[in-house]
């Protein structure tokens, strides 16, 4: 394989995790299709999968406090490494920073949410593989790196009156 072939197929795959990213903050289960037949998608304990078909429902649920505006979300990627094994295999690893900002006690306010650190830093670990000319992930893996402790208090529900 030449440097451009292998140009060609860092780019792809690249090009792959950043939209992974800008589905995912829309609604979690637009990212199903990006995933082989057998693909998993292993967002730390939370296995789902394999393929895309099995993904889309409990990635929908988990998209539902985004979706009915009760928690503004952002994930950006940065540090991506893709390494080409060859013409339809290659690695890659890559880090999210992840903010969440949640309005559960009903008084949704909209954006810009009030957050003033990121609630964690997580390290991805992808295989893919390209299935028809279209590189896809056959193998996505989140391992969370660091925590922001205020996240955990935003998931509390906040007591009425």
């Amino acid at each position: 394989m030449d440097r451009s072939e292998r140009h060609a197929i860092e780019h792809e795959c690249s090009k792959l995790i950043n939209r992974f990213y800008h589905l995912f903050n829309q609604d979690m289960s637009f990212v199903a299709d990006m995933f082989t037949d057998d693909g998993m998608l292993m967002l730390g304990r939370w296995p789902v999968g394999p393929g895309p078909e099995a993904m889309k429902e409990p990635l929908h649920k988990g998209s539902k406090n985004m979706l009915d505006g009760v928690e503004v979300v952002l994930n950006t990627v940065s540090n991506i490494v893709i390494d080409v094994v060859d013409e339809t295999h290659a690695t890659g690893i890559s880090c999210d920073t992840f903010w969440e900002y949640g309005y559960y006690d009903g008084d949704l306010q909209g954006r810009p949410a009030p957050i003033s650190a990121p609630i964690g830093i997580n390290t991805w670990t992808d295989e893919f593989r390209c299935v028809d000319g279209e590189w896809k992930f056959s193998k996505r893996q989140m391992t969370a790196v660091f925590n922001n402790k205020v996240w955990k208090l935003q998931r509390i529900g906040r007591p009425k009156g």
